[in-house]
């Protein structure tokens, strides 16, 4: 029975999430391609959260396809460095103690080599992927994360303005045990509260 719970309240997330980010979604459609513009979405389930990421490549890298030489390579890991290390970048309420468990990289243009861990940079490949478009590309991310006391998490403090000066705003969407929300984000307003 615990199970089916579970499960139906994961589902509810997913539906809750689904209708929350319908409009964000439609943003990143073909056509509505906004440089400086990103979205994210952050999905509180219990003691894991969730944060997604879209946004143009040319917001997080200054270009936006595959990268043509060893300089935008380096530039490509150093982007993926910065995304890994989420620590950096969502501050959550200290109380909560919310841990990294994965971060998950993935553009249409990029390598996976490219954007693996540093650790992990040996593997995969560093070659452009050969059926990619060099037009408009974007990168999503994803992060999981546990916290030990998500009865004290009240919000985030979004710190990607502070390492990607492409973004200018972002739209982000939380869907919570409190309800649903959005906001606004640029880098003089960082911080999601609920």
């Amino acid at each position: 029975m615990k199970q089916l719970l579970r499960f139906m309240g994961s589902a509810v997330t997913v539906v809750m999430l689904s209708l929350s980010i319908m409009p964000l979604a439609r943003a990143h459609q073909p056509g509505a391609h906004v440089h400086g513009l990103a979205t994210l979405e952050v999905v509180i389930d219990g003691a894991a959260v969730q944060i997604n990421l879209d946004s143009p490549l040319d917001n997080l890298l200054g270009f936006e396809r595959a990268p043509r030489n060893e300089k935008e390579r380096q530039a490509v890991r150093a982007m993926a460095l910065k995304l890994h290390q989420a620590a950096t970048l969502f501050v959550f309420t200290p109380a909560a103690q919310c841990r990294l468990e994965s971060a998950e990289l993935e553009s249409a243009v990029l390598a996976s080599g490219l954007l693996a861990p540093a650790a992990d940079s040996g593997k995969g490949s560093d070659t452009a992927k050969a059926d990619a478009s060099d037009a408009h590309a974007e990168l999503a991310a994803t992060w999981h994360f546990q916290c030990v006391m998500p009865q004290a998490l009240q919000g985030i403090e979004v710190r990607l303005f502070q390492q990607f000066s492409g973004l200018k705003r972002i739209d982000a969407a939380v869907v919570g045990p409190k309800g649903q929300s959005s906001a606004k984000l640029s880098p003089k307003s960082t911080r999601l509260k609920w």
